[in-house]
Formats: C-alpha cells, sequence, structure tokens
C-alpha cells in the first residue's frame, strides 16, 4: 500500500497516541488549532545534504500534509489533510505570509469541499487549484482566491471511490490542467479481506476499475476469503465479462483540462496511480508512478515506483504491467490482442525506485533532473515478507542515464529511515512533496510521524513539516 489512499484509509478513527520517545501524547481536541502552527526557523543537521547545504525546518506543527505551492506575492499555501478521514480535521489550505504569520485559506460557497481528504494543490493565474473528495467519495478539483472565500468548481463527480484519488495537479506553459487519477484496486481485482478495498466496499460495492477504451478480458477469476469471485475490471463478486466498455473519465489514466473548458482530454492511460507530474524544459510531461503490493487476492511483489516519460495515447501496461513496463502476475488479465493494445515501450521509463519506496512528489530541476519525495514503505501492510525498507527521503533522478541516488535523508547507517525510528526531534518522517522555492531554494514537505508499530497503523497530528535546502552561510 504505497500510494496516498491505500496507505492511509487504514487509519481507524481515533488513534492510540503514544509511541516513540519524543511522540508522547498528542490530544486530538487540539488538533485543529491554527495557533499551533509555528513559523520559526530551525537547523537540522540531523538531514544529510550535499557538500555546502543544509536542511532548515521552515514550518511546524502541521496536521497531515500533501502538497504546497506559493503565491505570485511569495506566501506560502500548504494543503493538510492528505488522505486521513479524522474527526475535525477536514481538508484546510494553510497560509504562511513572507513575514512568518500563519492563518488560513477561508474556503466558503457550495463548492467547498465536504469530504475528507485532499491531494493536489498548485498557485496559476490569480488562483489557488486543489484536489479533493466530496461526499459521496467522488473526487473534485475546485480552485479559491488565495484571500479566501467562495471555492469555484473547475471539474467534480470524477468517479475515485476505490483505493486512489485524483492526485497532484500542474500546469503547462499554454495554461493547460494535467491531472492524474489513480486506478480503484491494488492489480485489477476488487477483494473482500483487502485491508484497503474493504475501507469503501460497504459503502461502494459497484466501484471498480473503469477502462479508458474497450477491453477483451482473458477470464481470470480470483475467489476471496469470503468466497466471492470476482474477474477484472468488474464490481465484487462478478465476473462474467469477457468485454468490458470504456467509461469517461476513466481510472489509472492522466487528462488534460484546457483553459474555460469543463470536458477533460484523456492523454495516456495504464497507470496504476500517478501521483507525481512535471514538465521538462522542452514541454515534455512526466509522470511519478507508484507500482503494486503485495494484497489482495492478486498480490504483486518487487514492483517498483518509477518516473516516466509520458506519450500521449500511449497504454502503460496495468494491471498486467508494473510501474518499471515489465509484465507482472503468471496470468495476465487483459486479452491483448483482442484488446488491440501491445506491450507497453519500456523506454518510457526514466527511472526506477527500490519497491514501496512511494514517490508521492516529484519536480524538475532546471538543469534536468528529476528530485522525488518518497513517502516511505508501510510494511509489513504493503508486503508481509520483506525486511529491507524502501522510501523515507528524497531522491535525484539523472534524465540522461536514468541513474537515481538519495539526495536528502536523515543521518544514519544503512537503509534511510524515519525520525521516529531514529529518534530524531526535526528530521524526515515521510517526505510527499518537493518544489523549487521562488528564492531558488528546495524546499521538501514531509507528512509526519506515521508509524507501524506491532502492524497497527498510527498517525500524530502535528508532526507534518516544512524543510529547505539552503547554501550554508547564504
Amino acid at each position: 500500500m504505497r500510494e496516498h489512499r491505500s496507505l492511509l484509509l487504514l487509519l481507524p478513527l481515533t488513534f492510540t497516541l503514544t509511541a516513540c520517545s519524543y511522540l508522547g501524547q498528542i490530544a486530538w481536541q487540539a488538533a485543529d488549532q491554527a495557533g499551533r502552527y509555528s513559523a520559526k526557523q530551525v537547523a537540522v543537521p540531523e538531514i544529510v545534504t550535499p557538500p555546502g547545504y543544509r536542511a532548515v525546518r521552515v514550518v511546524n506543527g502541521l496536521n497531515f500534509p500533501s502538497a504546497f505551492t506559493w503565491d505570485a506575492d511569495g506566501n506560502l499555501y500548504i494543503l493538510e489533510s492528505h488522505t486521513v478521514p479524522a474527526p475535525m480535521l477536514k481538508p484546510k489550505i494553510v497560509r504562511v505570509a513572507r513575514d512568518g504569520r500563519i492563518d488560513r485559506v477561508a474556503l466558503s460557497g457550495p463548492g467547498a469541499p465536504d469530504g475528507d481528504t485532499a491531494i493536489g494543490l498548485t498557485f496559476h493565474d490569480g488562483w489557488l487549484y486543489f484536489s479533493h473528495e466530496q461526499k459521496d467519495a467522488t473526487f473534485s478539483i475546485s480552485r479559491v482566491r488565495p484571500a479566501g472565500g467562495a471555492v469555484e468548481t473547475v471539474l467534480a463527480n470524477v468517479p475515485v471511490t476505490g483505493d486512489h484519488d485524483i492526485n497532484h495537479l500542474v500546469f503547462d506553459a499554454q495554461g493547460n490542467l494535467y491531472f492524474g487519477v489513480g486506478s480503484a484496486t491494488n492489480s485489477g481485482i476488487v477483494a473482500t479481506g483487502d485491508p484497503v478495498n474493504e475501507k469503501w466496499l460497504k459503502k461502494h460495492p459497484e466501484a471498480h476499475d473503469r477502462p479508458c477504451f474497450d477491453i477483451q478480458l482473458t477470464g481470470k477469476t480470483f475467489t476471496d476469503s469470503a468466497g466471492k469471485t470476482t474477474g477484472a475490471f468488474q464490481p465484487i463478486g462478478q465476473s462474467a465479462a469477457k468485454l468490458v466498455r470504456a467509461e469517461s473519465p476513466c481510472t489509472s489514466s492522466i487528462y488534460r483540462l484546457k483553459p474555460n473548458t469543463t470536458q477533460p482530454e484523456l492523454i495516456a492511460w495504464g497507470f496504476r496511480n500517478p501521483v507525481a507530474l512535471g514538465f521538462t524544459a522542452n514541454g515534455g510531461l512526466l509522470v511519478g508512478m507508484q507500482g503494486a503490493d503485495v494484497r489482495s487476492t492478486r498480490p504483486i511483489a518487487e514492483d517498483p515506483d518509477s518516473v516516466l516519460r509520458v506519450r500521449e495515447g500511449a497504454w502503460y501496461g496495468w494491471p498486467d504491467f508494473g510501474a518499471a513496463l515489465t509484465p507482472i502476475g503468471a496470468d495476465p488479465l487483459i486479452d491483448l490482442t483482442a484488446s488491440g493494445l501491445a506491450a507497453p515501450d519500456r523506454t518510457l521509463v526514466v527511472a526506477a525506485t527500490k519497491p514501496h519506496a512511494a514517490i508521492s512528489g516529484m519536480t524538475v530541476l532546471p538543469d534536468g533532473a528529476v528530485l522525488v519525495a518518497e513517502m516511505g514503505d508501510f510494511k509489513p501492510m504493503t508486503d508481509p515478507h520483506a525486511n529491507v525498507h524502501a522510501g523515507f527521503q528524497v531522491e535525484r533522478v539523472d534524465p540522461v542515464s536514468g541513474a537515481i541516488a538519495p539526495l536528502y535523508r536523515n543521518r544514519n547507517d544503512g537503509d534511510a529511515q524515519p525520525a521516529s525510528t531514529l529518534d530524531l526531534r526535526n528530521a524526515f518522517e515521510r517526505p510527499v512533496d518537493v518544489r523549487i522555492g521562488p528564492d531558488g531554494n528546495i524546499y521538501v514537505l514531509d507528512f509526519g510521524a506515521f508509524i507501524t508499530l506491532g502492524g497497527a497503523p498510527k498517525a500524530f497530528p502535528k508532526t507534518g513539516k516544512l524543510f529547505r535546502i539552503e547554501k550554508v552561510g547564504g
């Protein structure tokens, strides 16, 4: 469960908030108080950076943040709530003014979000655009002025009632809005007993993956722990379909919405969870995609995350090809020949991470290098058989060679680990976004403490942070 929803919807509505040295006791009653935020800047030597640079904590006390941006005046905005449906913690946009004052952007009117979660945030042409859940579990993209006020709906009723959501948002130079829509399931099959599917099955038993074009199935079916036999791209307990018709909007896809329009255009499809998007200097679109987990009735092992070049009109292979565009599973679900499809082009792979790194944010630097924020694995939930950890850091991808290596991570030997594991007070827990600031520095947004002691997930409010990577002395 490396993607936003499949990781964090495992959380119960109440938490046992005792763990890990400095975390101590945290009261939910205080979790929604804006006064708890802090813009006090603190150097963080526990985060390893390249020589000549250092990490500085610039915002503290955030509640499950997912994305951040700046307006034209250099004021900072941070979207809170991620995919944690918790009491009193609805989606919010926190504003940090240039002088350090912290408040919230008022979200009002009939377009204001009434669901529990929110993912993407970006500033464009005088507006803050953000993706968020609605009460009926569909997702919307909305916008609001930085000063706050009435929220305007840009796109509504996207049917993402399964594992994943509408993720990060990005605009191109022409003002077109791009966004990714994740899959409904881990690997194409809805299943009772899947800990993520269980969170939405009772309310939405009709939910399933929706192809962007007509596909012919191989007829492969899977029987879950409740004895229900289900086929690919079908609701729970249904397996008779051989031809599955296209739906619009579809899941596992990337869309483009042109200015002053309400009908998005399909760019490419066949992605499991296309989380992060970014443009190269020549206008090429890149996507950071999360691979599959070892769960459900069709568990997939050793599937990495990846950075991919997006080719308009292309199919990227999910659920029969992994994030590195190689075949997964012994028995394919889609009959490629009958569906008019071919195996995806592996030259579209820029780089791949370790399995379960959980790419959650991405930015492209002026020199073409790509930075990916990795939220980190959630083992044993993501893979009960592996002990090697992945993620919990920011990695740099060379776009020419495809080489990928840690750039910012906590100071420790071996694999990168979260601060709570290392008993560090101000270092990384789970990086979820990375961006270039208006000052030219790199900023890293951290979700905060989320631990899996004894296999039971626990998240801690007010532990989210924003870090700046800056030159020493400058």
